[in-house]
């Protein structure tokens, strides 16, 4: 029996189904109820995280003894309070007080101290992109499913918009630039090729695009664009790699259309991948995307090792004896046609399926 290759896939889908879920980091409140349409802003659970504690010294505050300042303390163990509400005094002729520094409930009193839980900060989740709640926990997880595009991609700074998409450059290879960036692309997801400088995505910034979608970036850009208020996505990854021509095509094939990008969160899930997904009516049913696929021949393939990394084609052949490469590497390999070049043998460990 001829053995089975199970690379990596990465998904490049014209039409699919897309479910996804939106998971809280903890418990919370779930927005929406099942079968109900949302669009790609709406909320659809929020939780309170890392909440504050403040520990109010009251004897102190007041200049009594912690006996005598807790006979001043106004609000009981449990109770919630407001900021700025009087917690204890006023007391002697300058009628000292201490008041709460923040919303919140008391979480404890002793010795003439308050220890005080203040509301954390209001973590909102959104569905993303148009679509339909197929399920929920009931608390901390939130289904949403939609027909569309998908362009599974390499690397994100962690941030999630959505917005319509606009070409920037005419290649694949285009590169991001100021002189490329106008008034007409405000508020719009940005398409380039290549960014190798700062000064486009801080142009990019002024302009409040909802997203920029790049082939690849020079990595030295990597602080600056986790420090943007918009999602950055790389296809390819770091460097200077040119989208790949069966995203470029899907991509330009779509300019004009609304587009989620999911460049990241702060509690990425197990398998979860930076995305973009183009929200399509689906004239038929349409199945969720493969995760496991054979290596075969006719198989699309991408090529991630030089000397054509990057480069697309199909599976002619799976080779049945190791190849000797001239670095010295002996390795299982494939045939595979690449477009422009000819066929030409790759090791399978350099290869991941485009579905």
């Amino acid at each position: 029996m001829s053995e089975i290759f199970l690379p990596s896939i990465t998904h490049v889908l014209p039409m699919t189904a897309i479910r996804r879920q939106r998971i809280l980091p903890v418990p919370g409140a779930i927005m929406v109820r099942v079968n109900e349409k949302v669009q790609a802003a709406d909320v659809v659970a929020e939780a309170e995280i890392e909440p504050k504690h403040y520990y109010l010294d009251i004897a102190r505050g007041l200049g009594l003894s912690p006996k005598a300042a807790a006979r001043h303390i106004v609000p009981q163990k449990g109770d919630r309070v407001e900021a700025g509400q009087l917690i204890a005094g006023p007391v002697g002729i300058t009628r000292r007080s201490v008041r709460a520094p923040a919303e919140g409930h008391i979480a404890d009193i002793r010795q003439g101290r308050v220890l005080l839980e203040a509301r954390g900060e209001l973590l909102q989740l959104r569905a993303g992109f148009p679509g339909v709640v197929i399920g929920s926990d009931g608390s901390q997880v939130v289904t949403v499913e939609t027909t569309g595009a998908l362009i599974q991609a390499a690397w994100g700074n962690g941030l999630q918009d959505y917005g319509v998409m606009r070409m920037v450059g005419e290649s694949p290879a285009s590169r991001l630039q100021t002189d490329h960036l106008d008034v007409n692309l405000r508020g719009a997801v940005l398409v380039a090729g290549i960014c190798d400088h700062s000064a486009p995505l801080h142009q990019a910034t002024e302009l409040s695009v909802r997203g920029v979608i790049l082939g690849s970036m020079a990595a030295e850009l990597i602080p600056v664009a986790r420090k943007l208020p918009y999602p950055v996505l790389l296809i390819e990854g770091f460097g200077e790699q040119p989208l790949n021509s069966l995203a470029y095509h899907l991509l330009i094939n779509n300019v004009g259309r609304e587009v989620a990008v999911d460049a990241g969160s702060p509690w990425p899930q197990p398998g979860y991948r930076p995305e973009v997904v183009i929200p399509l009516p689906a004239n038929r049913q349409v199945a969720l995307p493969e995760d496991v696929i054979a290596l075969k021949p006719g198989r699309r393939v991408r090529i991630l090792k030089p000397p054509y990394q990057g480069e697309v084609g199909l599976v002619r052949e799976l080779l049945t004896a190791a190849i000797s490469y001239p670095n010295g590497v002996r390795a299982r390999s494939a045939a595979v046609e690449i477009e422009g070049v000819g066929t030409t043998n790759v090791p399978l460990a350099n290869l991941e399926i485009l579905q």
